[in-house]
Order: structure tokens, then C-alpha cells, then sequence
């Protein structure tokens, strides 16, 4: 997958994971494509893993945000995406937002993916890398 201008995508097979870096803030019509097309490499690449750099964005529109619930509920599923570390700037808006989607994300049933936020890209590739088991960390109690 040819990547945008504004954002940096990289599918490594070895670890199965996925690496998204937004190079600069994007209008809407930008971060709804790049989603996109992210959450179809994600089902053709089978990836386990995906790690979000977003130390270089702004927070998105309430719009956004209601979009990038629907869109990810629906897609996640039918992926095999295990775990998701997102790398946020120091941003309070942009965290509060992060806070609402993975909330969101994590209250559906139909999602069993581990989310982890971090300040930094090494720190959350490590976590990353620890381990795909499902039944790890955070759903370790699930049934």
C-alpha cells in the first residue's frame, strides 16, 4: 500500500504488525481516507498488531470521532488485530479524545483487542512485541 504524504505506513510480516505515523495535522477528509485504508491493510495483512503514531496530530472533530467508532467497530472484527499501542504528544485534548475511543471500543463485545497508550514509539513497539496472546494483560480474566 503506497502511503499519503501526510502519513507514514509500514506493514512489517515478521511481527505482524502494522505501523501508522501521521507526518502532519490532516483535515477530515485526509483522516477518514488514511483510516481506511489502514483498516483494509489490516484485514488483507492479517496483522496481529498496530501501533498509532499520533505525536504529530491535532485532536480530530466530534465528526471525526464518531466516524473513527463506527469505522473501527465495524472493521476490527473481521480482522485478527490483537493489540493496539497508540503513541500520543503531550495533548490533553488529543488524549481525552484517544481515552473516548478506546472506551468505546473496549465496552463492544465484539472487539478483543489489547489497547495501550504511550508517550513514546519505542516503549509501545516493546509492548507490542511482549506477547500476541489474547488471553494476556487485559483480558486475561474474559471469558
Amino acid at each position: 500500500m503506497k502511503s499519503p504524504p501526510y502519513l507514514q505506513v509500514h506493514y512489517d510480516p515478521e511481527q505482524s504488525l502494522i505501523s501508522s505515523h501521521w507526518l502532519r495535522v490532516v483535515d477530515s477528509a485526509e483522516y477518514r481516507q488514511a483510516l481506511v485504508n489502514i483498516c483494509q491493510q489490516l484485514y488483507k495483512s492479517n496483522a496481529l498488531a498496530w501501533l498509532v503514531d499520533f505525536s504529530r496530530m491535532t485532536s480530530p472533530t466530534m465528526r471525526d470521532q464518531n466516524w473513527t467508532i463506527e469505522l473501527l467497530s465495524h472493521s476490527l472484527p473481521h480482522t485478527k488485530l490483537r493489540k493496539l499501542a497508540l503513541v500520543l504528544p503531550d495533548d490533553l485534548f488529543l488524549e481525552v479524545v484517544v481515552e473516548k475511543v478506546s472506551y468505546s471500543l473496549m465496552s463492544m463485545s465484539n472487539i478483543k483487542v489489547q489497547i495501550g497508550h504511550f508517550t513514546d514509539p519505542l516503549t509501545a513497539q516493546q509492548w507490542l512485541a511482549a506477547s500476541y496472546d489474547p488471553c494476556e494483560g487485559l483480558f486475561r480474566y474474559a471469558s
